[in-house]
């Protein structure tokens, strides 16, 4: 008899925190990508494209001015401008999942920046480096040693 009111219980406690999980969910915007780089003309940049101010203003500001920074960037740099974009609308607890919330935050930030406040992409952004690195040495038959 004890044994089935705690399973009951337990039951209960699943239920409910699994229409919790629902209902944040039902609240927030997915991770969508930039409009189609067809859909959205790209203005000239100068330079790197992770140094161009993301517009926060709206989601399709948002989403021109990630097109932007993706026509003028390595996509090895734009795919970690876009890993750290999502691990905050994850973890930043400003935010917490509400991609409008986020955007607003990242208003004038350049895509340097954004990456530069995600502590654990860091160390990869570095083993790239000295990946692309230690790739030119091969190629110019330069060594170290």
């Amino acid at each position: 008899m004890i044994k089935s009111a705690h399973i009951r219980s337990f039951s209960r406690l699943l239920l409910m925190a699994l229409a919790l999980v629902l209902a944040a969910c039902a609240g927030t915007a997915p991770v969508d990508e930039p409009a189609a780089a067809a859909e959205i003309e790209v203005e000239p940049w100068d330079g790197d494209g992770m140094d161009i101010p993301l517009d926060g203003s709206s989601m399709e500001a948002f989403d021109r001015s990630l097109a932007r920074v993706k026509a003028h960037t390595p996509p090895e740099n734009y795919r970690a401008l876009e890993g750290a974009i999502k691990y905050l609308l994850v973890y930043d607890i400003k935010s917490y999942g509400d991609k409008n919330k986020l955007i607003k935050r990242l208003d004038g930030m350049t895509g340097k920046e954004v990456i530069s406040n995600v502590k654990w992409w860091q160390p990869r952004i570095q083993k790239q480096k000295e990946m692309q690195s230690d790739k030119k040495k091969e190629s110019t038959g330069t060594t170290t040693s």
